[in-house]
Order: C-alpha cells, then sequence, then structure tokens
C-alpha cells in the first residue's frame, strides 16, 4: 500500500494543498473587503475537491484490494472503509485529510443586526410555523385527493400534473418563500424536463434543512424523498408527508427497517413510474462541504435500475447552517447535472465514489457571485407579501373548517366540546397508527 501512495504522489500533493490552504485562510480577513461570501466559499470548494481528490484515490485503491480475488477463501479480504484501514500510512494520510475538511468548513451569512432585521426573522419564523402546522393541517382535509390518482392517471393525467403533486410543489414553494430564499435554477430544462426515461434517481447535496423543499420546489419532475423517521412522528406535518405526498420515514438506528424503507420508496418507481430522491451524504453537513456518501442509496438505484442525476444545491447552507433557528434571506442555485449512467460492470462502492467525483468537479465549477448575498427588492416584496397572504389565508381556511366540524357535529347532536374530543380522539388515532407503521 505504500508503493502505491508513493505513486499516487499522496505525500507531495497533500503538502501542496496544504500550503494553499494556510495561504487561503491568512488572506480570509483581506478578501472580505474585495468579495462576496459566495466568491470566498467557492475558494473553499475549490481547495476541498482538491483534498477530496487524493481522499478518493487512496479509497480507490483501497476498494481495488477489498474487490481483489484472494488465493483462500479463508483470508478475509482488507475492509472497504477508509476509516478502518489500519495501514500506517493510510492512517497518517487520512489524518492529515481530515484536519483540512476542518479548516476548510463553509463561512456563514451573518446573522440579522439591526432591529428591523431582527423583527423580520421573528416573523419570518412564526410565519413558516404556521405554514408547517397550518398549511399542513389544510393540506390534511385534502388528502383524499390522493385517491383519484388511480382513477387521473387511466384518463392519460401523467405524473407531476396530479393533484397532490401540484400541492407538494406549492407547499415547496411557499416554504421557500416563507425562508426568503430566492432560488435561481440551472439545468432544469437540458437535464430534467428532457429525460428519456420518466424516471430518475435524483442525488442532492445536503446541507440545510431547506435542501428537500428547495427541490419539491423547483423540480419540474415531481419527487417521492426518503425523511428521518422523527419528522413523520410530527403531527399533522408527518400525516401529510406520509399519506399526503407518499414520502417514505426512514429509521437510521435499524439497518432492517431501513432496508425496507429503502425497497418501499422502490416501489413508487417500479409500480407508478415515480421520481425519487435521496441525499447521499444521509444527513445534513456540518461544515458545509461535500460529506462521504453512504451506501444505502446506490441499493436503492439497483433496486430501480434508473440513471442518476445529481443535483448540487449551493448558497442555502450559509442561509440556515445547523445550530441557527431559521435562515436569513438570500440567494441560492439549485443545478441539475447531466444523469449519470451506473457502470454495471463495476460494482456499487466504485460508482459510489465514481459520482462523488462528479459532484466534486461540479462543486468547483465557477458559480454566480451573488450566491448568499441579499436578495433585491422586487423580491423581498413579494416575499413579505407572501407572508401577509399566509397569515390571512391559513387562519381563514382552518376557521371554516373548525366551524364545518362544529356543524357537523352539531346535526348529530354533539356538542362543541363533544366535537373536540372526536377531533382530539381522532388526532390520538392517526399518531398512534403512524408510531406503530414508522
Amino acid at each position: 500500500m505504500e508503493a502505491k501512495l508513493r505513486e499516487l504522489s499522496v505525500d507531495s500533493r497533500l503538502s501542496a494543498v496544504e500550503d494553499r490552504v494556510n495561504a487561503f485562510l491568512k488572506s480570509v480577513d483581506e478578501l472580505k473587503k474585495t468579495t462576496t461570501i459566495g466568491q470566498r466559499n467557492h475558494e473553499r470548494k475549490k481547495l476541498y475537491s482538491d483534498v477530496e481528490y487524493i481522499r478518493l484515490d487512496i479509497e480507490e485503491e483501497i476498494l481495488k484490494l477489498h474487490e481483489a480475488p484472494h488465493e483462500s477463501p479463508d483470508v478475509t479480504p482488507p475492509s472497504d472503509d477508509i476509516t478502518k484501514c489500519e495501514h500506517e500510512a493510510v492512517v497518517a494520510a487520512v489524518k492529515r485529510l481530515d484536519i483540512l475538511r476542518n479548516q476548510l468548513a463553509l463561512e456563514t451569512a451573518p446573522p440579522p443586526t439591526t432591529q428591523v432585521e431582527k423583527v423580520m426573522y421573528v416573523v419570518r419564523f412564526a410565519t413558516a410555523i404556521m405554514l408547517m402546522f397550518g398549511g399542513f393541517a389544510i393540506v390534511f382535509f385534502i388528502i383524499p385527493l390522493r385517491w383519484s390518482h388511480l382513477i387521473l392517471r387511466k384518463y392519460g393525467i401523467p405524473n407531476n400534473w396530479l393533484p397532490m403533486d401540484l400541492v407538494q410543489h406549492g407547499i415547496g414553494r411557499l416554504i421557500c418563500m416563507c425562508a426568503g430564499v430566492e432560488i435561481t435554477t440551472d439545468g432544469t430544462e437540458k437535464n430534467l424536463k428532457n429525460l428519456k426515461d420518466p424516471s430518475t434517481v435524483a442525488m442532492f447535496t445536503h446541507g440545510s434543512n431547506l435542501d428537500t423543499p428547495m427541490i419539491l420546489a423547483v423540480s419540474p419532475v415531481t419527487v417521492k424523498l426518503i425523511g428521518k423517521k422523527t419528522l413523520f412522528l410530527v403531527p399533522i406535518i408527518g400525516w401529510v408527508f406520509r399519506w399526503g405526498f407518499g414520502l417514505v420515514p426512514i429509521d437510521r438506528s435499524n439497518r432492517e427497517k431501513a432496508k425496507k424503507s429503502l425497497k418501499d420508496l422502490a416501489e413508487a418507481v417500479n409500480d407508478y413510474g415515480r421520481s425519487i430522491a435521496i441525499s447521499p451524504e444521509g444527513k445534513r453537513t456540518k461544515n458545509g462541504q461535500l460529506c462521504d456518501f453512504k451506501k444505502g442509496p446506490f441499493y436503492l438505484q439497483a433496486d430501480v435500475n434508473k440513471p442518476i442525476t445529481p443535483v448540487i444545491i449551493q448558497g442555502v447552507y450559509e442561509l440556515w447552517s445547523p445550530g441557527r433557528t431559521f435562515a436569513v434571506p438570500g440567494k441560492c442555485l439549485v443545478r441539475f447535472l447531466p444523469q449519470f449512467l451506473v457502470d454495471p460492470k463495476k460494482s456499487k462502492n466504485a460508482n459510489r465514489l465514481a459520482l462523488r467525483r462528479v459532484f466534486l468537479n461540479a462543486l468547483a465549477e465557477p458559480v454566480p457571485d451573488y450566491l448568499s448575498s441579499s436578495v433585491d427588492d422586487r423580491f423581498y416584496m413579494i416575499h413579505v407579501w407572501t407572508m401577509v397572504n399566509i397569515w390571512f389565508f391559513v387562519p381563514s381556511v382552518l376557521s371554516f373548517i373548525a366551524s364545518t366540524i362544529q356543524g357537523v357535529g352539531a346535526a348529530f347532536g354533539l356538542s362543541w366540546f363533544a366535537s373536540l374530543q372526536a377531533v382530539i380522539s381522532i388526532m390520538v388515532l392517526f399518531e398512534g397508527l403512524m408510531w406503530s407503521t414508522c
């Protein structure tokens, strides 16, 4: 292995990158005077890609050793996980690579400073809560529309135009608008709308809680998603996710249940020609940079046998990084890359590493300077107008629903309190069903 590392020039390449990273970090304070946060973070991503290319080269060599035939079946092949490799030279290289990873954490947008900004921050957060609970409560009552999909498909209504598909798209738009996130897209016409196969597996970078709403908002292809189990256990929100939009919960703490969740998602593709979206990173990145890819999404891709559409989401981590209560307004970019065709001659792990290289290449490409910068006045006015309408529309519709429920209860001779008890009992029943089946 040591000879392979010398052949790959790992030590000299690492030293060169370390020098470049140190030089960049020393210049950051000066760069802040003349560059945008998007420009500085792009420099970090370019350096990060060079760091990760070294890691990928080592991982590919380890994978070759893992997959190489062995003379005796009793010999245990070395692990294909670079973090479990015990070779001294590899351990030393990984330690240096990890230090560089930590040094290249992305810069985040500054928090609200003026009194007006702080007030608007609270208003945006409150509006998002109103939308997530009040808006989703409204959507809950139209879940039966999903039952019409089977009939509408027979009449030629395609996916993406079915009622709950349109609702899902609209909810994604509203969430992003509440957050004040202005989204620019690239590659939707060329790489997503004109797919030869109507189904695809969209694999997206995951740096923020807004990644999923952003994909729902801008993707011309309606996607089904997989989400952590705890999200589905939130009353009303979880019900809409699962029974309204057909999203699939995954229990990351239980390997067998996680596999079943991936199988359930595969059925949506195979039975109904759906597209699915999943993050190959598995969870949100803590520093804004691309994490290692998990193996699960590639087993999912193998189950559905559909090409992969890589999706790069840029600028949003800076607006809503881990630890921040909610997003600050800003501009983001969603890029749909050309489809990645899995090589059937290679193992899932080899394809996983190849796809990660595609992502790193894309993240190192030039990006607009405006990423993560403040939105313009026109968009900000639309953002405020949307929030005003949410505060008018959602309570009005909820009031109408409450009056209707009370009227139905009165028709059956129930008092207002008895009607409320019935509603609470039904909600407990639904939540119990969710807990027992997640």
